[in-house]
């Protein structure tokens, strides 16, 4: 019997092999793409989390150093006043400080051994003694003669209140004479501060001196007074305001996770640490992933029904050619003949080719008018575009008028009309450096109405601010042209800042502006003239010198003047 020879095995079939192709084309690019990404990811929100936790953490030391240095600088100024304080006066100072600024809870005077002499408001009768001696807030001026900002303490005279104090010594001669101190609580500088933080999705830490915790947010594990050293490393100091590179740590948050934390060293000596908790992190890849993966079944979904739809299309069209192509072509005049001399099997491929031909001369004129379609198409459109190009950089311009009108408008007193607190600091910055040096001297003049809030009680608010506008337009007037500025520093009080260049006499300057109130005329019965005066406070400060120190000085002297009987000027 003869052998037999196997049949070979049929070759894999052109769709077969293209179907492989098609679906390693596609899976492979978009598994490598969607890794890549989930990478990049990765590294850039790590990055947004750094940059975000360390800028969140400047800002935020930015702002409770301003919050703290604010009363701070008030205790002082009403220490600097306190030989000029009867002993009797000491109570109503105390209450006039804690009405101007309400975040202090309690306020008191002491002597030189630490004995409260006078306290806002008064404690109640078993209160316990009412020594301060061993408290930090008077040791520390004793010892330094300088303000100073407390650790974190627990109140007993008015209560059991998280609290922290400033202070700033009584001198005499040279003598320590007792100190000014305020109690603030924690929570009138960290609430606000720590709900903006949450709402970020982040945590805040305040820690004292001796890493103590002032204030903690609810996902740290942390205290009032607890010391934080245990698990936070804290960095060396740094210079002035600004936060520490971020460091991930772990095991630092309440629920036991790691975060990223940056670290802003305060004027007062305590640690203010932002944390980024890990899960923000891991939430936000997690949701990446499920889109990169949404993203891939779509497109690899799309590619399967474009392809399968494809290959039905290739398959009947590729059946007609078969069908149709049995014969030669053949054109002109010989293409009858041609086709009929063809054998029967090629006729329908000759008959095919010259269709074929007759559509592709038919489809290129086609093909020609939609050209010069197209290309009228884009001669319009490029009309339209810059038609919008130079509506948009017109409403651009309008649009930075607007915002340099707000801008003016940010910096104006709304009823004086001068410059407010905001156009104040702005037009100091243009006298001065970057620390508050002055460029070159300046004359500095604060004054405010006399027994106002007794004009307003008998005249009413209205006839007040329309007082106030007429003084700051007289007080406008002496400037002239002079590069100086007048300023509404709040309520009644004014501040007048003019370069020496161009006011040589600062006293002079100051009765001017004293005698341009007198020449308003405007009736004030409870006055001793029986007309609205000002007191005027005068300074001058020299090229170098630091610009609060100017205003503190003219700040001074007003109150020297409205002590020594108002309506006058004093330098």
């Amino acid at each position: 019997m003869a052998d037999t020879v196997p049949d070979a095995a049929p070759p894999p079939s052109l769709q077969r092999k293209f179907t492989r192709a098609v679906i390693l084309a596609a899976v492979l690019p978009a598994v490598g793409l969607g890794l890549a990404d989930q990478v990049a990811a990765y590294r850039s929100q790590t990055q947004y989390l750094r940059d975000r936790v360390e800028v969140t953490a400047a800002l935020s030391g930015a702002a409770v150093d301003e919050f703290v240095q604010a009363k701070l600088s008030s205790v002082a100024l009403l220490a600097d006043l306190g030989t000029v304080v009867k002993a009797d006066g000491w109570r109503a100072r105390l209450g006039e400080l804690r009405e101007r600024y309400p975040h202090f809870i309690s306020a008191l005077v002491t002597d030189g051994n630490g004995t409260v002499l006078a306290m806002s408001p008064e404690p109640p009768a078993n209160a316990p003694s009412s020594g301060v001696r061993d408290r930090e807030y008077f040791r520390v001026p004793q010892r330094s003669h300088r303000p100073y900002v407390s650790d974190a303490f627990v109140g007993r005279r008015l209560g059991n209140d998280a609290l922290v104090a400033v202070s700033a010594p009584l001198m005499a001669d040279g003598r320590f004479m007792g100190v000014v101190e305020g109690s603030i609580p924690v929570s009138a500088f960290v609430s606000t501060r720590t709900s903006a933080i949450q709402r970020r999705g982040m945590e805040l830490l305040i820690v004292d001196r001796s890493h103590r915790v002032i204030h903690a947010s609810d996902g740290i594990p942390y205290a009032f007074l607890q010391d934080a050293g245990d698990r936070v490393a804290f960095e060396d100091p740094v210079t002035g305001r600004r936060s520490t590179p971020a460091v991930f740590m772990s095991d630092v948050m309440r629920d036991g996770r790691g975060a990223w934390m940056s670290q802003a060293r305060l004027e007062s000596g305590w640690t203010l640490i932002v944390f980024a908790p890990e899960t923000e992190l891991w939430s936000f890849l997690y949701r990446r992933a499920l889109t990169s993966f949404g993203i891939m079944t779509l497109v690899l979904l799309g590619v399967w029904f474009a392809y399968r739809w494809q290959m039905r299309r290739f398959n009947a069209a590729l059946k007609r050619l078969v069908e149709s192509l049995g014969g030669l072509a053949a054109d002109g005049g010989n293409t009858i003949s041609r086709i009929a001399s063809l054998p029967d099997e090629f006729q329908p491929l000759g008959r095919a080719i010259r269709d074929l031909s007759q559509r592709l001369e038919s489809t290129n004129t086609d093909l020609q008018a939609s050209l010069q379609e197209q290309r009228n198409l884009a001669l319009s459109l490029q009309d339209s575009l810059q038609q919008t190009e130079s509506e948009v950089a017109a409403r651009t311009a309008e649009l930075q008028a607007a915002v340099e009108a707000l801008d003016r408008l940010n910096q104006t007193d709304a009823l004086t009309g001068c410059l407010n607190r905001r156009g104040l600091q702005k037009r100091l910055s243009s006298w001065s450096d970057d620390r508050g040096e002055l460029f070159e001297p300046i004359t500095a003049i604060a004054f405010d109405v006399d027994h106002f809030k007794a004009y307003n009680d008998r005249y009413g608010h209205a006839a007040g601010d329309t007082a106030l506008r007429r003084l700051a337009g007289a007080v406008s007037g002496l400037l002239d042209d002079s590069p100086g500025c007048l300023a509404r520093s709040g309520g009644e009080e004014f501040l007048l800042i003019v370069p020496m260049a161009t006011c040589p006499d600062a006293t002079s300057l100051g009765i001017a502006v004293c005698e341009a109130a007198r020449r308003l005329s405007i009736p004030h019965q409870d006055s001793a003239t029986g007309m609205m005066t000002i007191s005027v406070g005068v300074a001058q400060g020299r090229a170098g010198e630091d610009v609060a120190t100017v205003l503190i000085a003219a700040d001074e002297a007003l109150y020297r003047a409205k002590h020594a009987g108002r309506n006058r000027v004093e330098s």
